[in-house]
């Protein structure tokens, strides 16, 4: 599996969803199955999540739970992008002194 419980992910924004997957007749974005993106989910997850960054809690094989919020499933296919943060080894390295 690409990803896994405690992996940092950036969500898509509505725009690529919307691209990808189509705008349903009610106003909302059916990416697979049952899951139904909304735009009230759209304007609480922003709110929430500006940086559209979110860590993996539970997954299994085509949806996944963010940490942050435990009622809500997202599809995998909403994952643009895994997040990978370099671990910085001293202070400075952050300073940028030589």
């Amino acid at each position: 599996m690409k990803y896994k419980i405690g992996d940092k992910v950036k969500i898509k924004t509505w725009k690529e969803m919307e691209k990808e997957f189509g705008i349903h007749e009610n106003g909302y974005i059916k990416c697979i199955g049952s899951f139904l993106f909304t735009k009230y989910k759209e304007k609480q997850f922003k709110k929430q999540f500006p940086n559209r960054i979110v860590e993996i809690a539970i997954i299994d094989d085509s949806d996944f739970k963010v940490k942050e919020i435990n009622n809500w499933y997202w599809p995998i296919m909403s994952i643009k992008e895994k997040v990978v943060y370099e671990p910085i080894n001293s202070r400075f390295e952050i300073l940028d002194i030589r």
